[in-house]
């Protein structure tokens, strides 16, 4: 029998055998790392998927908060103008009636003043006529005492002459003379009076004109009528703007959760590696058969 076949076949196939182990144990080994590594990723995904879910929760929070904040600041922000707009509107109001009551109070004195001057002006009025007639009065009454007087003159004039005894031509030359220098100092007289009433009636239009021009006058300085001063404008309420808020988070806003890895099998691995090594046996034994056959050795 060719043992040194037999022995050779023995050998390879303890080796293979030992290889094959280690192989197995080695195949075990990388499949544990890599059934670690995907718990490890889908522990890190889980972690992380948590993470992403409380940021999303936290933004919106935040981003509410920070909508209400605004909208608090500007209604505040709108109160104080709503108050300054107030307050000014308030005192643009009183200094507004303060102007009114003044303007009143002005214009009825005005009125009081066109009254007084233009009741003085009457008064004037009446005292330079009364002034006035009463010196063409007086003219006239000097002027009728100045006739009578001339008439006496002349009443004595005549009387002398007849008392003298002058009578005939002398008497009437002499009557004639006296009549004339009568009818001469009458005409002066009247001339005199009527120059006077001329006069007395100039004075009187003029006086009439300065009462019209003193009316006119007074008048003028009248204050007119103020009327109603404008009110100030109601301020309008400041207007605020519409705020949003997020909407509520729906599920799909965090995104499917992770899922773990494909595991591997320790014994899958283990067995792919001897069944090889046992196929490496296998032919390492069938080599040895083969090589004692050819060397005329039989088993039977």
């Amino acid at each position: 029998m060719p043992w040194g076949f037999v022995i050779g076949a023995g050998i390879s196939a303890v080796g293979s055998i030992i290889g094959g182990n280690k192989a197995a144990n080695a195949a075990e080994k990388q499949v544990d790392a890599q059934n670690e590594a995907a718990q490890r990723q889908y522990e890190y995904d889980l972690e992380l998927h948590q993470m992403t879910a409380d940021k999303i929760v936290a933004d919106r929070e935040e981003a509410i908060t920070a909508i209400e904040t605004k909208a608090a600041n500007e209604g505040k922000r709108a109160a104080y103008l709503d108050a300054t707009n107030l307050q000014k509107y308030n005192y643009d109001m009183l200094i507004r009636n303060r102007e009114q009551t003044s303007l009143n109070q002005q214009y009825l004195k005005s009125n009081d003043i066109y009254s007084i001057q233009t009741s003085l002006n009457e008064v004037s009025e009446k005292q330079a006529i009364d002034n006035e007639l009463r010196k063409y009065q007086e003219i006239r009454a000097e002027a009728s005492f100045d006739i009578q007087e001339q008439r006496i003159e002349r009443l004595k004039a005549e009387g002398q002459f007849r008392a003298k005894g002058i009578s005939g031509r002398s008497a009437r030359k002499a009557q004639q003379i006296t009549g004339a220098d009568f009818g001469r100092m009458i005409a002066q007289i009247n001339e005199a009076t009527e120059a006077a009433g001329r006069n007395s009636r100039a004075v009187l239009k003029e006086i009439a004109s300065d009462k019209i021009s003193a009316d006119l006058s007074a008048m003028a300085a009248k204050m007119l009528h103020p009327g109603e001063l404008p009110e100030p404008i109601v301020p309008f309420a400041t207007p605020m703007a519409d705020y949003v808020m997020p909407r509520e988070l729906e599920e799909f806003d965090f995104g499917p959760e992770p899922v773990i890895g494909a595991q591997y099998s320790r014994s899958a691995a283990a067995n792919q590696v001897w069944g090889q090594t046992i196929s490496s046996v296998a032919g390492s034994v069938g080599g040895a058969l083969t090589g004692a056959a050819a060397g005329g050795w039989k088993p039977f």
